[in-house]
């Protein structure tokens, strides 16, 4: 698979993991696209085609709970990634209810993610029968 014909927006305030996750999604060969806060997520989506959506959920300005019910509305099937430092959210009902592909807990594991991500973009790949 060839990783660069394919879009990964991420969300993240903090810029340290922001450019952590840039970097390395980078070195895998996907385009990536950084945003530091909902808003910005909703204006790249109006102009980038995105191919899946990394979110943190606490960030200022738009708050990830109040963001994704938004992309949903014009983005229903693109895969969106979540990842928190609050324990316990991948079980949250509110979560759940808004179709999310996965959960990272952080401190993220790289290797997890990357494992996540490129599955999940293959599956985007895999024609339907």
């Amino acid at each position: 698979m060839k990783n660069e014909i394919f879009t990964i927006l991420i969300a993240e305030d903090e810029e340290a993991s922001r450019l952590l996750y840039f970097e390395e999604l980078s070195d895998e060969g996907y385009r990536v696209i950084t945003a530091e806060n909902g808003f910005q997520v909703l204006g790249t989506l109006e102009d980038e085609k995105v191919d899946l959506l990394m979110t943190d959920i606490k960030m200022p300005d738009m708050h990830a709970m109040e963001m994704i019910p938004k992309v949903r509305e014009e983005h229903p099937i693109l895969p969106i990634l979540v990842a928190s430092a609050f324990k316990g959210m991948e079980d949250d009902f509110t979560l759940k209810g808004f179709n999310i592909s996965g959960f990272f807990a952080k401190p993220v594991d790289m290797e997890g993610l990357k494992r996540k991500i490129h599955q999940i973009l293959a599956e985007k790949l895999t024609p339907v029968a």
